[in-house]
This record gives structure tokens, C-alpha cells and sequence, in this order.
């Protein structure tokens, strides 16, 4: 017998009123995606460093940026991690929310990187970006893709994107050769080469791909002691990365949903801890979403990020 969704709510909420049963509600319910970016709010959790910044966290986990965004947009989590991309284009639809820490910025290891499909990699880029350029609008990956593809002075007249929001679909239509190229982020990116895909272009050392924590307005004003103990929380779990990496692995391996093919050979990245975000990143987005149309008029920083809430 198939038992309907309302259903399924309405025994839920029953175990959740019976005598007994009720549960505190979390200090604060925080988004995440699965990427190795957001590896420091999965250890902070796992090792208790939350709780013994006195706060209690509850991590919900989504498998895209849209999810999350309809989540936040909606009042289901207090914060989440995610990119500037996104977090602007909230901020300029007027959904209140403020970035109060880059949590990971690539430096020396590359985070995305620009793949050619196996079936092109013998070819030049400007020969194959008519066969299509897989992008997934607004976000970090966009943003990505049209720094690339600047810089190799490839103008969007010459591109035929396709819309691919679900980054494991992006990876399939891209060794399939049904796109020619796209930004993946790791460690699918090198699941990409392993395939036979070819690098082009990477992040590294070009402080292009922020990732941050971000949180509802309304939050952040009511709650400020909170959100610092959060971020502390992630500071301690940089630190603790950073001196024990192989025993971070397994938490890398299960929420960042690593490959078998590199779980146990994927470098884990050095986390230089929470910092500010800078202007001039700010102002690249900005204008960056403007010019294509994605906001009405650019964000400003003071209107996007939130000072104060560092260690």
C-alpha cells in the first residue's frame, strides 16, 4: 500500500506531539551542499566543535544551489553555505540575506576547472564551443565559464550553452560527448580527466571562486553571538584539517560524496580558515550579473556583506 505525502506529514507531526518526543528546536538549521569547499561545516559538526562553541546546529543537506535558495527563500534554514553568485542575485531580488565569511578561495589547488569532452581533446577550444558549453545560469559555474572563455577571447556569439543545473548530469553529457565542454567542480573534474577528458583551464591561484557562509538578515541582526560562535566553530575545524587531513578523509569521502575511483588518493585541500570577502570580488560579480542581465542594478558591498563576525 502507497502512503500519500500528507500522510506521511501527518505521522510525522503525530510522533512529533506525542508526550515525550518533542525535540529542541537547533540555535540555527544551515544548508550545505555537498562539495569539498564546505568540508570545514561538515567537521565542525561531526566533531562536536559546535557544541562546544555552545551552539547547536543542524545541517540540511541539498543536492543543488536551487534547492538550497528555495529553502532560504522560504524560511526552512537560517543560513547556508553556497557562492557570491547566488547570494547577489537573492540580495537583488530583496531576500535579505548577508555573506559574513569566505570560507575557501582556491590558491595553489584548483577547484573547478574547464574540461574538454574526451571526444574533443585533440581539438582547439575556439573549435569546439559550438558544439556546447554546459552552464548552469547565475551561479559560481556561470561566473566560471565566462571568465574562461574571456580569456581565451571567445566571445558568446561563438557559444551554444546548455542548461545543466545537476552537476553528475554535467559530468555524464560531458564524457558522452553530448556537450564539448564545462566546468566541473572537484573531484569530478579529475573523474573528468581519469574518463579522458582534457583541463583547459583551471581556478587556481586566480581568487575567481569564493565560497561562503551567508545568512538571513533578519538572523544575523537578532542572533550576532550565535553566528560567531558558528564561524569559530569552522575556524576550529580549518585548524583541525589542516593538522589531521587523513583523519578529515572520511568525512571528505562520505558528505562530499567522493568517487571510489579517489577516495583514497584526492588531495584534501588546506583551509586557511574564515575571512572577508573582498570588495573587489564583490564588484566583479556585480557587474558581471548586471551586464548579462541578472539583476536590475548592482549590488553594493555594504548591501551584501555583513563585518564583524570573524574570530
Amino acid at each position: 500500500m502507497r502512503i500519500g505525502k500528507w500522510a506521511l506529514l501527518a505521522i510525522a507531526s503525530f510522533f512529533l506531539l506525542v508526550p515525550g518526543r518533542a525535540y529542541p528546536a537547533p540555535d540555527i538549521r544551515f544548508g550545505t551542499l555537498p562539495v569539498i569547499q564546505c568540508l570545514p561545516v561538515f567537521v565542525a559538526a561531526e566533531k562536536g566543535f559546535f557544541k562546544e562553541q555552545g551552539i547547536s546546529v543542524e545541517l540540511v543537506a541539498f543536492n543543488s544551489a536551487l534547492e538550497k535558495d528555495v529553502a532560504f527563500t522560504s524560511g526552512q534554514i537560517a543560513g547556508y553555505f553556497g557562492d557570491i553568485q547566488t547570494c547577489m542575485v537573492l540580495n537583488a531580488n530583496r531576500i535579505p540575506i548577508k555573506i559574513v565569511a569566505v570560507v575557501y578561495n582556491s590558491t595553489s589547488q584548483r577547484m573547478f576547472a574547464f574540461i574538454l569532452a574526451p571526444k574533443y581533446s585533440g581539438k582547439e577550444l575556439n573549435d569546439v564551443v559550438g558544439g556546447g558549453v554546459a552552464v548552469s545560469s547565475n551561479t559560481i559555474l556561470d561566473f566560471l565559464t565566462a571568465k574562461f572563455l574571456s580569456l581565451r577571447n571567445i566571445s558568446p556569439s561563438q557559444v551554444k550553452m546548455v542548461e545543466i543545473k545537476n552537476i553528475p548530469v554535467r559530468l555524464q553529457m560531458l564524457t558522452a560527448g553530448q556537450v564539448s565542454v564545462a566546468v566541473l567542480p572537484e573531484p569530478l573534474a579529475t573523474l573528468a580527466e581519469m574518463k579522458g577528458g582534457k583541463s583547459i583551464m583551471d581556478d587556481a591561484g586566480r581568487g575567481l571562486s569564493a565560497t561562503v557562509l551567508a545568512f538571513h538578515d533578519g538572523f544575523t541582526n537578532k542572533n550576532p553571538e550565535k553566528i560567531k560562535a558558528f564561524v569559530r566553530a569552522v575556524a576550529r575545524a580549518s585548524e583541525y584539517i589542516n593538522k589531521n587531513p587523513e583523519e578529515a578523509r572520511s568525512i571528505m569521502n562520505r558528505e562530499c560524496r567522493i568517487p571510489d575511483q579517489l577516495k583514497l588518493s584526492f588531495p584534501i585541500p588546506r583551509f586557511p580558515g574564515p575571512s572577508i570577502l573582498p570588495r573587489e570580488q564583490v564588484r566583479e560579480v556585480s557587474q558581471w550579473l548586471h551586464k548579462k542581465g541578472s539583476i536590475k542594478k548592482e549590488v553594493l558591498y555594504n548591501q551584501l556583506v555583513a563585518d564583524g563576525y570573524l574570530p
